[in-house]
């Protein structure tokens, strides 16, 4: 507060900040859904097969960095950040639910190839870095600025955010890798294919949480954590194996950063 002694009325100071942060995050990838890009022969209105994940652990590989430019005055506040954030899978078992049918390539056998119904439930061992996540992210977000302190701003907010987001993996997809290991019991190894690489558009919410630290005229420190989600869509994989993924990567980060009045 300031004190204006023409009027005697005490007035919010205005407080205009530039900030950089980085730390760490971990999370996980809620309802992961997959679908084949095909319709099933017997009835054209399903898809060829369905997939679902729930709760794949993620972990970041590299620090999160981001920008901001902000302000407040009084309880309301406010910025505007640039900010990348990367995860990945670690090695773990996870286990789906699926339906539908994969269909085989032709064999020896079965010179015509032919369609085999896979099981509602099975695992499959992930290795490390199995997908990996790289979201460039331009958004702002609103904040409540708690007066506790002179030097002390605790602040609770919620924002939003457009992305750029880079799924890439190693292998050409999630459903093709599953069903390598359901191709494999039939004497069918798949070729090695492209590797996973695309970049879409993408939205997250944020709720960040933290405490400034307001240690002069012109610097600050803050400590802060933020729960986000990211709502995530690519294609995976080519030829009969293509398919639609979509996912909810929720993270928490862990930040610290330091800025100064602008």
């Amino acid at each position: 507060q300031q004190y204006d002694p023409e009027t005697g009325v005490s007035i919010s100071k205005t407080y205009k900040y530039f900030s950089l942060k980085t730390g760490y995050s971990y999370g996980s990838l809620e309802e992961f859904n997959a679908e084949s890009v095909f319709s099933s022969p017997s009835n054209p209105n399903q898809k060829l097969w369905t997939a679902s994940v729930i709760d794949v652990s993620t972990r970041s590989l590299y620090p999160q960095i981001g920008m901001l430019i902000g302000g407040w005055k009084g309880l309301i506040g406010g910025n505007f950040e640039f900010s990348w954030l990367n995860q990945l899978i670690p090695e773990q078992i996870v286990y789906y639910d699926c339906h539908g049918e994969i269909f085989i390539p032709p064999t020896n056998d079965y010179p015509n190839g032919y369609y085999y119904t896979i099981s509602p439930q099975d695992s499959v061992d992930l290795p490390e870095g199995f997908l990996k996540f790289n979201s460039l992210s331009v958004g702002g977000s609103a904040f409540i600025n708690i007066d506790f302190l002179d030097n002390i701003k605790p602040y609770v907010g919620i924002g939003i955010a457009f992305e750029i987001n880079n799924v890439s993996s190693e292998y050409p997809g999630p459903g093709s890798y599953a069903a390598k290991n359901i191709m494999a019991a039939f004497g069918y190894k798949l070729t090695d294919a492209q590797s996973l690489n695309t970049t879409d558009p993408g939205v997250s919410i944020k709720f960040p949480i933290g405490v400034k630290y307001i240690v002069g005229e012109k610097l600050f420190f803050d400590v802060g954590t933020c729960f986000s989600q990211q709502y995530l869509s690519f294609v995976g994989s080519d030829a009969y194996l293509k398919e639609e993924d979509s996912a909810t990567l929720q993270t928490l980060q862990i930040n610290l950063g330091a800025g100064f009045f602008l």
